[in-house]
Formats: structure tokens, C-alpha cells, sequence
């Protein structure tokens, strides 16, 4: 693992990141889940290499403990609508939505924000929910509704 360059938040060329991949070699990691549900961000995603997705994929998985970062895959990618992310959509017009953000202020750090497919859909109201992403889910649930 090494880490990825350049955390700010201005944009840069190149595709927009996805904050729900999978783990697997050349994702990143972005961030650990707490035992309170949250993710805790990595100050910068860090490279995947083979060694240590299969040590993540060897204790069960992974996407359900940790949340990865890789480029947004748009049409290929099964939460694509046509025209936008599915997953932050779902999310953020779920009534209960507003029960699981972040309490107002400042937004989590994040090393993928100037990219993320789902910043750039939703704004700070997808930044609000994404600490709360389960991704083992589909991308689609929060860690309440998965566990409370």
C-alpha cells in the first residue's frame, strides 16, 4: 500500500472517484468503519495492492470494515441511473436521512472530496451522509439501518 497523491479539494482532470468501491488490487482505501458506525477517514486514500486485499478478503468481507475508493465506473456500474450515482440519490431522499448526517459545521475530512462522483452530485449534504455508508450493502444503506 502507498498512499495516493494530493488531498485538496481543487479539481483536477480525470474521472470522478467513487467513495463505495470495492476492496480489490488498485482501489484505494479511504477510510476505517467504527464500532459507532462512522467511517474515520484516512487523511489520504492509500493504494491497494494484491497482498493486502487478500488479507482483507481472507478475514471476510472487507467492504463491510473499510471503505475503498476507485474510479467511478458510470455505465458499468450497477447503481448508475443513466445520468448520475444511484447510491447518494437513495440515500439522501430517504426520509430517515436527516437522522444519520453529520450534525451541521464542518465537513469531514476527505482525500477524494475534489473528485468524488457523489460530492459533485449532491454537495455537502452527500458529505454529511457518507461517513454513515456501508458499502457491503450495495452502497445503498447507512450503518443504522444495518445494524440498529
Amino acid at each position: 500500500m502507498s498512499p495516493m497523491a494530493g488531498g485538496g479539494e481543487e479539481r483536477r482532470a480525470g474521472p470522478r472517484s467513487c467513495p463505495s468501491g470495492v476492496c480489490r488490487e488498485g482501489s484505494a482505501l479511504l477510510g476505517v468503519m467504527t464500532g459507532g458506525g462512522r467511517l474515520a477517514y484516512l487523511p489520504e486514500p492509500v493504494f491497494v495492492d494484491r497482498a493486502f486485499a487478500d488479507r482483507l478478503d481472507a478475514a471476510g468481507r472487507p467492504e463491510m470494515r473499510y471503505r475503498f475508493t476507485e474510479p467511478c465506473a458510470e455505465a458499468a456500474c450497477a447503481q448508475w441511473t443513466g445520468t448520475a450515482c444511484g447510491v447518494i440519490d437513495h440515500i439522501l431522499d430517504d426520509p430517515d436521512a436527516t437522522d444519520v448526517a453529520q450534525d451541521g459545521g464542518a465537513l469531514p475530512v476527505c482525500g477524494i472530496r475534489r473528485d468524488c462522483r457523489w460530492f459533485a452530485q449532491r454537495g455537502a449534504a452527500a458529505c454529511g451522509v457518507c461517513p454513515t455508508v456501508v458499502a457491503d450493502t450495495g452502497g445503498s444503506a447507512t450503518y443504522r439501518s444495518t445494524h440498529g
